[in-house]
């Protein structure tokens, strides 16, 4: 067995020989750790660590406690501009001649104003949905990995070691460059399918530069 204290609750965690130089979960705070090497062989170490890359950015260095790096949530706005602008609008219209009707009886026909509050009600509704829809997922970036996070009530989780990601994939139609949007795809070297996957992500290729300065890419 090989052990060592955690980095950040610095309890001892011990792992079997087979974990030793490789990055571990503590059980106890489930921060990043790497595994001593036994005594006797040489575990290469991080080209991200010989390079110093995350450091020379500003960013946190990819050894020691876990740190938050980046944090992205879907873009509920610019993924979906004309629709979202389109239905603020008619929520907004909606309000507005409900009230008219109510200070002006004689401007706006009592049935018109109906109309216009159920349409309100109705747009209002669709703005709120995508609003929690952007809330209930996020990309967290650490200085050890990547993980994806969806939903409020119940939740469900991803996760990726930057020292096992094979390939960062970037999807953008020609509007989703204009606004700044995309989807990305993250996926390891132990797995066939991408594991991580999330859509209308807010400025991609920055946060794939920053995934790029923990990857082992010498």
């Amino acid at each position: 067995m090989v052990s060592k204290s955690c980095d950040r609750c610095e309890r001892t965690i011990e792992f079997p020989d087979e974990q030793a130089g490789a990055k571990v979960e503590c059980p106890y705070c489930g921060d990043m750790n790497t595994m001593p090497a036994l005594a006797g062989t040489h575990v290469p170490a991080s080209p991200g660590v010989r390079s110093g890359r995350a450091e020379a950015a500003g960013y946190p260095p990819d050894f020691g406690p876990e740190q938050r790096v980046l944090m992205v949530r879907p873009a509920w706005v610019r993924s979906r501009p004309f629709r979202a602008i389109g239905a603020l609008l008619l929520a907004a219209g909606g309000v507005v001649l409900g009230l008219t009707h109510l200070v002006s009886p004689a401007a706006v026909p009592k049935w018109a104003a109906i109309v216009a509050v159920l349409a309100a009600v109705g747009f209002g509704g669709v703005v709120l949905w995508w609003w929690v829809e952007s809330l209930s997922a996020a990309l967290e970036v650490t200085n050890k990995r990547t993980v994806a996070r969806r939903g409020i009530l119940s939740r469900s989780t991803s996760e990726v070691l930057h020292d096992n990601i094979r390939n960062v994939q970037i999807e953008q139609t020609f509007w989703q460059r204009v606004w700044g949007v995309g989807s990305i795809g993250i996926s390891s070297s132990g797995q066939d399918g991408i594991e991580i996957e999330m859509d209308r992500i807010p400025g991609p290729q920055r946060l794939q530069q920053v995934i790029d300065l923990y990857r082992p890419l010498d």
